[in-house]
């Protein structure tokens, strides 16, 4: 669909115009004055609660309650006992490092021999050889193929191999059992000292101390009353705060409005003065595109067809009457309104095998004469019998007219009903394209008239 030309209205405006804000009233300095006083007064009665439920927190602590001294008497024997444990463990720390060492040496050897027997296949040396043993007297026998051989030969060579793992597994077994037997003698070393009863006394003290934890947690419960009230505060606080930041950023607002309106005015008067100016660049856009599409209307191949009909009816006028011989050289000299010959150079726009040649009578009107390519040819043309008297003489206008509707020209009164026939089919053809050529003029117009509105939007947008 063809886009519709129209011009902007009042009504329908393409870029919105900015309305006319009211001036803005100045802030109340007194009011905001004593909004802000009554704000204060309510966090300064916050910050006051807030202090004296500090001092009550600080009051049921704990760590200063009846149970402090005997909390704080079994801590420090807690520390006593652990005290004297490091004492021990630095005085008989080679047993100790000799006990860690076994203790590491038995778990990493431990796991070490976990994945070496996941990978065997046989669980010990004597399974290998027997399977071995089998292997090599089915080769011995002569019985095999030698590809049944090359595979069992292949076999005993891997389990020869695994016989190997299996041989350093069974090592790493006696090294984990001497490395049990030692360890057993080192922890009956350390057996002989009062360390399990330094950790009897860790154990029985920690009971009592996690005992006294326990009748501790009734006090928690007031201590958690007294933080849900500081909670409380926190959030009364916190909004005291945030209500008067929002008075604060009020007022500001108000303070700058006006400054902002005189700013808005300005950029909305020369927001009209824009949308003036675009409304008429639109118009002379809008004028162009009607002169575009008006200009498509016209209908395709007028001139083309045109030009035929003046061509016909020009050469028409030439052909000889019915019966009659040559025709002279007045005869074919065509009128001037007819020829619509024109003053341009002589050698311009003439053909392949054409001359450009003055009239003997002395008239200055140019005419184009087949010229032979060679003497030979010219007498073959000679003997077929053609004469001087038959040689066609036309204006520069004419063969130029011809030469644009790419229609040879005639070099003889004869070729004249030729020519005529080949402008009828190539008018006819003009005639035919015409209503496609037309249309596509018009679609070509459309295109370019939606181009150039799509453009005007655009710039209308980014004026916006």
């Amino acid at each position: 669909m063809a886009p519709e030309l129209t011009t902007q209205t009042q009504d329908e405006p393409r870029i919105a115009a900015s309305v006319k804000k009211a001036r803005p009233s100045r802030p109340d300095d007194d009011k905001y004055k004593q909004d802000l006083a009554n704000i204060d007064a309510e966090i300064n009665k916050l910050r006051k609660e807030q202090d004296s439920l500090k001092e009550t927190l600080g009051k049921t602590d704990p760590r200063k309650g009846p149970f402090a001294d005997k909390r704080n008497k079994l801590v420090a024997r807690l520390q006593e006992i652990r005290t004297e444990q490091s004492g021990l463990r630095k005085s008989r720390g080679k047993v100790f490092d000799k006990q860690a060492s076994l203790t590491a040496a038995i778990s990493k050897n431990a796991a070490e021999l976990k994945a070496q027997q996941a990978k065997l296949t046989y669980k010990s040396i004597e399974e290998i050889d027997e399977a071995i043993a089998q292997k090599e007297k089915q080769i011995e026998s002569g019985k095999l193929r030698i590809v049944e051989e090359k595979r069992l030969a292949n076999e005993i060579a891997s389990q020869r191999r695994a016989r190997k793992l299996v041989e350093q597994a069974a090592k790493l077994q006696k090294t984990i059992d001497a490395d049990v037997a030692e360890l057993a003698e080192v922890d009956a070393q350390l057996g002989d000292t009062n360390a399990q009863a330094l950790s009897d006394e860790h154990e029985q003290l920690q009971s009592e101390l996690d005992g006294l934890k326990a009748s501790q947690e009734q006090g928690h419960q007031k201590r958690n009353e007294l933080f849900d009230e500081r909670t409380r505060i926190m959030k009364a606080l916190d909004d005291a705060w945030n209500k008067k930041r929002a008075l604060q950023d009020e007022f500001r607002q108000q303070k700058n409005s006006f400054f902002h309106w005189q700013q808005d005015e300005r950029k909305r008067r020369a927001q009209e003065e824009k949308q003036q100016r675009i409304q008429e660049q639109r118009e002379k856009r809008l004028a162009l595109a009607q002169d575009q599409r008006e200009e498509a209307e016209l209908p395709a191949f007028q001139e083309e067809i045109s030009s035929c009909d003046t061509l016909i009816a020009y050469l028409a006028s030439l052909q000889p009457a019915a019966g009659s011989g040559s025709r002279s050289e007045g005869s074919t000299r065509p009128s001037s309104a007819a020829s619509n010959a024109r003053a341009v150079d002589a050698n311009e726009h003439v053909p392949a095998g054409m001359v450009a040649v003055k009239k003997a009578t002395g008239n200055d009107d140019m005419y184009f004469a087949g010229t032979a390519k060679n003497k030979k040819k010219h007498a073959r043309k000679d003997k077929a019998g053609s004469t001087k008297a038959d040689a066609l003489k036309l204006p520069l206008g004419v063969a130029e007219s011809l030469l644009h509707l790419q229609i040879t020209i005639p070099t003889s009164t004869s070729a004249i009903a030729a020519t005529v026939d080949k402008l009828a089919a190539r008018k006819q053809h003009f005639v035919d394209r015409q209503p496609t050529a037309t249309a596509e003029n018009k679609k070509k117009a459309e295109e370019k008239i939606a181009k150039l509105m799509a453009e005007l939007d655009m710039d209308e947008k980014i004026a916006a």
